[in-house]
């Protein structure tokens, strides 16, 4: 599971989690508050709300093949972007920067 940050200017808020979830994956469902969907290589994700922080967890299939992968990558990058507002290198910085004070 991973925990991310909100960029100034860019709520928590279960409306824009499931326009983000319509406009990038197509279709959602809702379990309590855990929002399910599928796409490509992502068997399953899970998304939710701890606080300000978004939690995704994702069960991938190794099966698939290399341009699915790819394609499930951008995929779920641009959508954690348009959600966070943080860029997938400005999140990598923030995961090495929370690696090196632990």
């Amino acid at each position: 599971m991973r925990k991310y940050r909100f960029k100034r200017g860019y709520r928590p808020s279960p409306e824009r989690l499931e326009e983000s979830l319509r406009s990038f994956f197509g279709s959602f469902e809702r379990r309590g508050e855990v929002y399910v969907t599928s796409y490509g290589a992502m068997k399953e994700m899970r998304a939710w709300f701890d606080g300000k922080l978004l939690c995704v967890e994702t069960e991938t299939d190794p099966d698939v093949s290399t341009d699915v992968a790819a394609d499930t990558v951008r995929k779920f990058n641009k959508f954690l972007e348009h959600l966070t507002g943080y860029t997938a290198k400005e999140r990598r910085k923030q995961l090495q920067k929370e690696a090196e004070g632990k």
